[in-house]
């Protein structure tokens, strides 16, 4: 008997759940989901094929020292490398000597405390050192970027689906917000101090 209640009771809930999802799909087909600037805009990254990509694949270091130069010269005034040390870069064909010198030169210092008053104080990169945020901290990396955190980049290729091939769009992505676009979501313009990417999820970015 408490079987044929129990199986009864399994059966009525199995009826209501498939009511209830019939009627969400008839919702769904009567009053179809109205389509956003993102939904319509965005894109997938573009196939990419590099010589590093397989088994076999290998690195070219002269391409990968160049990355490293524009990450120096332009990413790095708000993106972090904090799980990379300085001595690290041996792996991408710099010597020793170079090592030393890139982080001696790196123009954000490793924070320290003054050993004679105990302030707080900064000093040179040693090769052992990660390489150092460009912001105290989140607070002032949000200030500094309309609200948006910086992501940092150790791990960026890793973190994020086909990730080679999105940071590649990505960074050749930015282009002018399509007219067409505005035309038919005028709510949707680029704000001031961000730029329209269609890779980006959200069409805009720094």
């Amino acid at each position: 008997m408490v079987r044929l209640i129990a199986s009864i009771v399994g059966a009525a809930f199995v009826l209501v759940l498939g009511i209830a999802l019939f009627g969400s799909i008839q919702g769904v087909r009567n009053d179809p989901v109205a389509p956003t600037a993102e939904s319509v805009a965005h894109k997938h990254p573009k196939e990419l094929e590099l010589a590093s990509n397989g088994v076999f694949g290998k690195f070219d270091r002269r391409q990968l020292q160049r990355g490293f130069q524009v990450y120096k010269e332009v990413c790095s005034a708000c993106h972090s490398l904090r799980l990379v040390s300085f001595r690290d870069l041996t792996k991408i064909g710099y010597t020793d000597p170079e090592v030393k010198a890139i982080a001696n030169q790196w123009v954000i210092e490793q924070p320290s405390i003054n050993p004679e008053t105990g302030e707080p104080a900064t000093r040179k990169n040693i090769p052992s050192d990660h390489f150092p945020s460009p912001f105290a901290n989140e607070i002032a990396a949000r200030a500094a970027n309309n609200n948006a955190l910086p992501p940092d980049l150790s791990l960026i290729t890793k973190a994020r689906e086909d990730g080679t091939a999105y940071v590649h769009s990505l960074l050749t992505g930015y282009t002018t917000q399509p007219a067409a676009l505005l035309k038919e979501f005028p709510d949707i313009k680029t704000p001031t101090g961000l730029h329209y990417n269609p890779y980006f999820a959200n069409l805009n970015i720094a």
